[in-house]
């Protein structure tokens, strides 16, 4: 591959960026793709435990993995569908039950851990030879000059690589994709302002292995200090592993994280009310604050006599469900560009996707924002009205299948 004349350059090698490289590839076969990704780690699935991150995949997501070519080695793996979503509130009665009867499909999802999904996506564009991954390439700066990105990395970080140079070769590409996470650096050069909402909560995760098997049942709890969440397991075996995603208020978190397992196992199967019964044993557990962006700002141009704005399109977003649909749209307008002759860094590009996507973003992280406020308020009214409201979902069999198509075709 001409690394001095590509076609679309994607910084950022998680899940979301290989994906987007991976859809992009498979549709057009006559670009040339490279992947920058800043580690060089070889992500590793190892055969006597689980991921303690894991990812609810929607249906959506599944056919898009499906069409890049990755969901075999997926789904051969450690897929495991759950076929019922169970969700409560600790303070009061109110709950709900989603079934995947209730919309005659055969499962509502698959919990799938993080390093499955990414190892298979890796060996997917391994396979392509129209897509180059290019492992340790930390971007330091740019510059555009005839039509083209000019990506420089850091020379201290590249040597490693083989192939390149010491001091560090310079890519040039047509169009620049940007999938590099929170705390992107494409976003921090471009100058591209985005606006965190910090929910003051971190996220504990971890794997249980509980007394009672999940039959294929995702279960929440909505409590006072933040929802905690027992997603089902497969591919060791049994069906006694939950993937343990606990949200709490900061000062909660602290406490929890200091706790040896044996006391958090307690105050795990405390608060889960004891559904699965004993909590046997816990996974190492890591942790991170919840934060979501509140705006992101697309510039794929502006201004007449002047230098335009660099063309700009973030894959990543929060929830990689989301991520994912980016993906797809963005593939989407690329392609229907490509049919009109035009170059895949056209405006209009741009400007397409950041419109189909705009509004579904922005909805999911309201809802995000709202479910925050509504299950984290303690008085007498806020109860009684979540409650009422979990309970009437229940009783009416078109608002819930309503609820499941939206979900699974986010």
């Amino acid at each position: 591959m001409n690394r001095q004349r590509l076609d679309i350059a994607i910084v950022g090698g998680g899940m979301v960026g290989m994906a987007q490289a991976a859809l992009l590839a498979v549709r057009h076969p006559q670009l040339q793709v490279a992947l920058l990704e800043a580690s060089t780690e070889v992500p590793r699935v190892p055969a006597d435990s689980y991921d303690a991150r894991v990812v609810a995949l929607t249906q959506a997501s599944r056919e898009l993995l499906e069409e890049m070519g990755a969901w075999d080695a997926i789904g051969d793996s450690r897929a495991c569908p759950y076929t019922e979503m169970r969700v409560w509130d600790a303070e009061g009665t109110g709950s709900v039950r989603f079934n995947s009867r209730d919309v005659q499909m055969p499962n509502l999802g698959h919990i799938v851990e993080n390093n499955v999904v990414v190892a298979a996506l890796r060996a997917r564009l391994e396979a392509l030879p129209n897509v180059e991954l290019v492992n340790g390439f930390r971007l330091e700066s740019w510059w555009r000059d005839c039509g083209l990105w000019h990506l420089q990395p850091r020379s201290d970080r590249i040597n490693v690589i083989e192939g390149l140079e010491e001091n560090g070769e310079v890519l040039r590409t047509r169009l620049l994709i940007g999938a590099d996470g929170a705390r992107s650096k494409v976003r921090d050069l471009l100058r591209i302002r985005c606006q965190d909402t910090d929910y003051h909560q971190t996220a504990l995760v971890c794997v249980a292995r509980c007394e009672k098997t999940h039959r294929h049942t995702a279960r929440q709890r909505f409590l006072k200090t933040g929802p905690l969440a027992f997603l089902p397991l497969a591919g060791l075996g049994d069906e006694n592993h939950c993937a343990v995603v606990w949200s709490a208020d900061e000062a909660l978190a602290r406490e929890l994280v200091m706790l040896d397992d044996q006391a958090f196992c307690l105050n795990l199967e405390k608060a889960f009310e004891s559904s699965l019964g004993k909590v046997e044993s816990v996974s190492e557990r890591f942790s991170f604050p919840l934060r979501a962006p509140r705006r992101v700002l697309l510039r794929p141009g502006c201004g007449t006599g002047r230098r335009r704005r660099p063309q700009y399109s973030p894959a990543g977003r929060p929830g990689v469900n989301l991520g994912l649909q980016d993906v797809r749209v963005l593939s989407d307008e690329i392609g229907r560009a490509l049919k009109r002759g035009l170059e895949p860094a056209d405006i209009s590009v741009m400007a397409r996707y950041q419109r189909r996507r705009r509004g579904d973003n922005a909805t999911t992280l309201k809802a995000m924002s709202t479910f925050k406020s509504l299950f984290g308020a303690g008085d007498l009214h806020w109860r009684w009205l979540r409650n009422t409201g979990l309970s009437m979902v229940d009783a009416s069999p078109l608002l819930k299948k309503r609820i499941i198509l939206r979900a699974m075709a986010v």
